[in-house]
């Protein structure tokens, strides 16, 4: 059986490429910087994606059935100006590159406090049923919204972390109470995003493979409509 193409832009650790290789694709992962390959993945990449979306790039998006972007969301959080250090906004151009681009099946991620993505799907750990056991005895639910603009129409379960202590995956350093909340240590994050081969800094960027297995579902079906 021919498995569709799908081709992880901004890919990282490949959290969302492994979602959309359990979902049923054969993913294609692209990061600028090298990571080990997960071994649900076809391919691992060293390439510049906007070079790719630029069309100069050492991959054709056309030679894939759809095409997936996780640009770097520094530039669309609210910690944006902590330390006074410019974050080149990615996102607006990833968007303008596949907007433009008749006949290709996309889906771009980031974070909720993004203003770039009107109408766009969000997701939440707790309505996947995400969560983790914590040092001090407590089970707590991920709290990990992130939002999904496609050229296809997403549905989604909604959120289901309201009201309820939530365990955060951010940051780098050790974990426990917070300002923000809860955060997780690494073995936390891991269990609650049910990803077992990162490092905290993969961790802290990276989408639930919950996440991606759902809407790549969503996405076979599109395509095999369109068949």
């Amino acid at each position: 059986m021919i498995r569709p193409r799908l081709l992880d832009l901004f890919a990282g650790g490949q959290g969302a490429g492994v979602g959309y290789a359990r979902a049923g694709f054969e993913v294609h992962s692209v990061d600028i910087e090298r990571h080990a390959k997960h071994s649900e993945i076809a391919s691992f990449t060293v390439a510049d994606a906007m070079e790719i979306l630029a069309g100069r790039g050492v991959l054709d998006l056309r030679a894939f059935d759809v095409v997936h972007a996780s640009p770097p969301c520094q530039s669309e959080t609210t910690l944006r100006h902590v330390h006074g250090r410019p974050h080149p906004n990615l996102l607006g151009p990833t968007l303008d590159a596949l907007r433009g681009m008749r006949g290709v099946m996309w889906i771009v991620e980031n974070v909720p406090s993004t203003k770039q993505m009107d109408d766009a799907l969000m997701l939440c750990g707790a309505s996947f049923g995400l969560s983790a056991g914590c040092r001090d005895g407590i089970r707590r639910p991920l709290k990990r919204h992130r939002l999904f603009a496609s050229s296809h129409w997403l549905m989604g379960p909604g959120c289901a972390c309201s009201g309820r202590e939530a365990l955060g995956v951010y940051g780098n350093g050790g974990g426990g109470p917070q300002t923000r909340g809860y955060r997780g240590v690494r073995r936390e994050m891991a269990e609650a995003m049910g990803i077992d081969w990162m490092g905290v800094g993969d961790l802290s960027q990276a989408i639930p493979p919950a996440y991606t297995e759902f809407i790549g579902g969503q996405l076979l079906e599109h395509l095999r409509a369109a068949a």
